[in-house]
């Protein structure tokens, strides 16, 4: 069964809402504006809670949280950027925000980056959400144009789209513990179109993904089918050895976020604490968060949010997507 790309981002989700991440200041260039930072996030994000009435303003709190976390996280702590925890948190926010796209800073992170996460799970993302496209893609146009064969054929589709997603997990990743980077949305895909790898093997012994149904060669150039499956890895996520000594975007960059579109300037802080940096928000509906990410001004203002505000919020958070998600899966 064939679904919009919206709702299986919505029911992934469901796993994932009762472990939000939460950003941390320790290790940071500028810890002390990072944690003021994030407070004024945290501050308003709790204010735009109180005062939604809709699922749908919730939603956007929530977006707008992840949003201005890892602006403030780009400009405080950009040595830490290529890090397990920065790039998880973006395929989370990627993940649990619907209106969510790229870019977001720094992510994903380059091969070989120094201080970088033992797995590019960035990587990782982008290749099963660019399989579950192409699966669409390929339902829909063999619908459309061979009706007495779109049974079978829809069934190779789904086949590539699991086999694809399932492929680059083992290909980008091999050592790693598939459970930590995204085995579990593949079986939720598996679920969602009631497409199994394991009734796959006849499908893809017949129909080619890239020269049959159109599908971009997948990394390790292999369409992995029960028959074939490599061992899986065991390895836990980590960061590499190196040091950033330099923010790679430079000290200044602008860029037009792919969710809101508002076009974010993000200051770098210096090495030396305290030296400024922030984010600020330009262009129609730029709102101030009195935490680094304002409509006007470069440095983060002074704040007096509560130091653990981040985790409180995103433990509200959690719990409120959890139930909206369900909900609109239900009513849809």
């Amino acid at each position: 069964m064939r679904i919009p790309l919206l709702s299986f981002v919505l029911l992934a989700v469901c796993s994932t809402a009762s472990a939000v991440l939460t950003l941390t200041s320790t290790g940071c260039v500028d810890a002390a504006g990072f944690q003021t930072c994030q407070n004024g996030v945290t501050a308003a994000s709790y204010t735009c809670l109180n005062a939604s009435t809709t699922q749908t303003e919730t939603l956007a709190c929530g977006c707008s949280d992840y949003v201005g976390n890892y602006n403030c996280y780009s400009a405080y702590c950009w040595n830490r950027v290529n890090e397990c925890e920065y790039q998880e948190y973006v395929v989370e926010y990627l993940v649990g925000c619907p209106i969510a796209k790229l870019p977001v800073p720094y992510f994903p992170t380059p091969d070989n980056a120094p201080d970088s996460c033992s797995c590019n799970v960035g990587d990782v993302y982008l290749a099963i959400s660019s399989n579950i496209q192409q699966g669409g893609t390929c339902s829909t146009n063999v619908s459309n144009s061979s009706p007495d064969a779109a049974v079978q054929e829809i069934q190779g589709c789904e086949c590539c789209e699991v086999s694809g997603a399932l492929s680059s997990i083992y290909a980008i990743c091999p050592n790693t513990d598939p459970t930590l980077i995204g085995l579990s949305s593949v079986q939720q895909l598996e679920t969602t179109l009631d497409t199994q790898i394991n009734d796959c093997q006849p499908y893809l012994a017949e129909y080619n993904c890239v020269s049959d149904l159109g599908f971009s060669q997948v990394v390790g150039n292999i369409f992995y089918g029960p028959n074939n499956l490599p061992a899986s890895g065991t390895q836990t996520l980590s960061n590499v050895a190196g040091t950033v000594t330099a923010p790679a975007s430079g000290g200044v960059f602008t860029y037009t976020n792919g969710g809101d579109g508002q076009v974010y300037t993000i200051s770098a802080a210096s090495v030396k604490a305290g030296s400024g940096g922030g984010a600020t928000t330009t262009g129609k509906g730029a709102a101030s968060t009195n935490g680094g990410v304002a409509s006007t001004g470069s440095a983060a203002p002074a704040t007096t949010g509560k130091p653990n505000g981040a985790e409180k919020l995103v433990s509200t958070w959690g719990a409120l997507v959890s139930g909206i998600v369900i909900s609109i899966v239900f009513m849809s």
